[in-house]
């Protein structure tokens, strides 16, 4: 004799409704009140290293170059593939003033 398969019976669950915040706690949310230091106080942080896009906007050249360009500054330096350059060494390499470099780079991240 064969053996029937019994089937079992789909237990329908229904959603669970999301509770909703009343109006009341709603307005009651506490404002979170940081002091801000003024502005003499607060020091921007400044990068140490240089990066690609960096070096296409202030030298004006393609990426592939700028690549090429930060992979011999580290050959130079004895550096491995994925190294750093700073920006003083970069400055260096290509003969630029380094303060030059760093108001380029600020005046990059305002824009």
């Amino acid at each position: 004799m064969a053996k029937k398969k019994r089937i079992a019976a789909k237990k329908i669950v229904p959603a669970k409704k999301k509770a909703t915040a009343t109006k009341k706690n709603a307005a009651v949310k506490k404002k979170k009140t940081g002091k801000k230091l003024p502005a003499s106080a607060r020091r921007a942080t400044q990068r140490l290293v240089i990066h690609t896009n960096d070096i296409t906007k202030i030298l004006g050249i393609n990426i592939r170059t700028a690549q090429r360009l930060l992979q011999t500054i580290r050959e130079e330096l004895g550096r491995k593939k994925k190294d750093y350059v700073s920006i003083r060494e970069f400055a260096q390499y290509v003969h630029l003033e380094e303060e030059e470099v760093k108001q380029n780079l600020s005046a990059e991240v305002l824009n």
